[in-house]
């Protein structure tokens, strides 16, 4: 634990380090920072901000990470379900626990399964041909450009197409439904920082009730269509035996439980419980699904356009595995998706970008009794209900205990074999969680950011674009959002806000 004061506790510590940090930086560094200025302190310790933040216990090496995550699965913090209220109403599988949520995850489990999947391809490859599109656009221009927001409508359009087989067509035009959804998350976000006048805010609970009313609006015939389509018993029967090809989770979902609801008739219509959770979950994944994954992209891209020797590597695999022609790889990939695991550095890449940048961390909440324990000393550390479990991903894997040069991009260790030095110890990446409750949306990023740099590795060449963007803000004589600081242990590019690059990666982009 770091040094504690007997009547502040951490405050002072924790001031004296966040000074060392930009002021908008991820508040997952802090973890690691502290590790860094406390190197004997070990990964798990308590926080004690008391009154700013509730007791908190930082979980963040493998060991000790399991024990709550597969060996003793801990429920969520109650906090997840008050941040995701304004979506879900506090009905999702995110925020259930027990019986409740292994019902409803195993619903929609089918829609994200690998084989199904595989099967959606084309569509992912489809919008991913737009956003090289638009990226040919912003080449011929030769602009700055905000690469987040590109990413953003991007992995968006994705989603839209796997949960809902819709087009939404956001990186072309708006769509009121994608707007509605991104008020309701800023706003979310107002309510998350713990300032009691913005959550106080005299028309917070009207603009909730409108982007929902715009998100429903848009949701609620998707899911009617399908119960439609899915209703009658007998045709349950043979549709879950026919061809699953092109659809979309929530056929999957709707297939899922009417199956287990044999009684449903169309004379009853729809059970009113499930289109309301369904509807949910829809929205919870477009706001899950899209952020972290638009990330991620951004890092994956950014990552190898500052290591050279690595591009050219993933280059030539591509040549290798998909043809020499870049032009043919998008045709090549729709008709046979299954070359997407044939990219074993491609994959090396993706993984080591996550391990570096993870998109976000999770909290769980303790049990009357219940003890975490440290298998380096024996050291039982209590968890009781009160106290807040911060399973902090970003310090487990950039650990030297646990990833030799954990701060160097090295795409090598995900291909080294067991015993190596670079071989990965099993359970320090996890970007998605592990355990029952690991995210359900982790096969469709894999596939998602496989076919973004197959697209665009060879056909684009990005360089960052900090220097112009930290000299207009000079230019203007304004002081920077972030404060005088804006590296974090040397790299421009750190997580901000939802985890994604500062300043949404200002860049320029060449076609090649």
């Amino acid at each position: 634990m770091p040094p504690h004061h007997p009547v502040f506790g951490h405050v002072f510590v924790l001031a004296r380090v966040m000074a060392g940090l930009p002021t908008d930086a991820h508040a997952h560094y802090l973890p690691d920072t502290l590790r860094r200025t406390y190197p004997t302190m070990g990964p798990i310790f308590f926080l004690d901000a008391w009154p700013f933040i509730t007791l908190t216990l930082v979980v963040a090496s493998p060991a000790t990470l399991a024990q709550i995550t597969t060996e003793h699965v801990l429920p969520k913090f109650p906090a997840i379900r008050d941040f995701l209220y304004p979506l879900s109403n506090g009905k999702d599988i995110v925020g259930m626990d027990g019986p409740e949520w292994k019902y409803w995850r195993s619903v929609f489990n089918p829609g994200f399964s690998a084989n199904h999947l595989m099967k959606l391809v084309p569509e992912i490859v489809k919008e991913t041909t737009v956003f090289c599109e638009i990226l040919q656009e912003h080449a011929a221009k030769q602009d700055i450009f905000r690469m987040k927001s590109l990413t953003d409508n991007l992995a968006m359009d994705v989603i839209g197409r796997v949960v809902l087989d819709s087009n939404l067509n956001c990186q072309r035009k708006s769509n009121y439904m994608v707007n509605a959804l991104r008020r309701q998350m800023r706003w979310m976000a107002f309510g998350s920082e713990g300032n009691p006048v913005q959550q106080l805010h005299p028309l917070r609970p009207f603009v909730h009730r409108f982007n929902t009313y715009q998100m429903d609006r848009y949701i609620s015939p998707e899911v009617d269509a399908r119960f439609e389509m899915h209703k009658i018993a007998k045709e349950i029967t043979e549709t879950s035996s026919s061809d699953t090809r092109r659809k979309s989770v929530i056929d999957l979902a709707l297939l899922a439980y009417l199956k287990g609801n044999p009684n449903t008739s169309s004379s009853k219509g729809m059970d009113p419980v499930f289109k309301e959770i369904a509807m949910n979950q829809m929205k919870l994944f477009l706001f899950s699904g899209h952020d972290t994954t638009s990330s991620t992209v951004c890092y994956v891209l950014y990552l190898v356009s500052i290591h050279p020797l690595i591009l050219s590597r993933v280059r030539t695999e591509h040549d290798n595995v998909l043809g020499p022609n870049p032009s043919l790889a998008a045709a090549r990939i729709s008709e046979d998706p299954y070359l997407l695991n044939q990219l074993h550095y491609t994959n090396a890449i993706i993984k080591e970008s996550m391990r570096l940048f993870p998109a976000a961390s999770t909290t769980r909440r303790g049990e009357s009794g219940f003890k975490i324990v440290d298998p380096r000393n024996g050291l039982r550390y209590p968890a009781d209900p009160s106290t807040l479990i911060w399973l902090v991903s970003h310090a487990c894997q950039h650990d030297p205990a646990f990833w030799p040069r954990a701060d160097e991009f090295l795409p090598e260790r995900w291909m080294a074999r067991e015993g190596e030095q670079l071989f990965p110890q099993y359970g320090a990446w996890r970007p998605f969680e592990l355990g029952p409750r690991a995210c359900i949306g982790k096969e469709l990023s894999m596939i998602e950011l496989k076919i973004v740099l197959c697209l665009v590795a060879r056909s684009f060449e990005l360089s960052r674009a900090y220097k112009e963007l930290d000299a207009e803000e000079d230019r203007k004589k304004r002081t920077p959002r972030n404060g005088r600081v804006r590296e974090v242990n040397g790299e421009r590019a750190y997580q901000v806000g939802k985890g994604e690059p500062s300043g949404f990666l200002p860049c320029k982009i060449k076609a090649v």
